[in-house]
């Protein structure tokens, strides 16, 4: 398995860790269960840091672009952002 290989082999995992704390948190309650989804976030947030730096095609993606078209997004079909933090955007 070459390093692009075993970088998407363990961010695949670590994405699986993810939703897995999240339905936890879901399930039972944030008490219990936070520092764990913490713990994988973090784990997810290594693996595409190191996906950006050595994947060449992620490497030359317009990472800003694709991240406030989500924004965007998030504003027209989700009720996420609060009219307060619409004017800070």
């Amino acid at each position: 398995m070459n390093q692009q290989e075993q970088i998407l082999s363990i961010l695949q995992e670590e994405c699986a860790e993810v939703i897995q704390a999240v339905s936890k948190v879901r399930r039972f309650g944030a008490d219990n269960n936070i520092q764990e989804l913490c713990k994988e976030i973090a784990d997810v947030e290594v693996m595409i840091m190191l996906a950006k730096e050595h994947i060449d095609e992620l490497y030359r993606f317009d990472w800003g672009s694709a991240k406030q078209n989500k924004i965007d997004k998030l504003h027209v079909y989700s009720s996420i952002f609060s009219p307060s933090e619409e004017a800070l955007s």
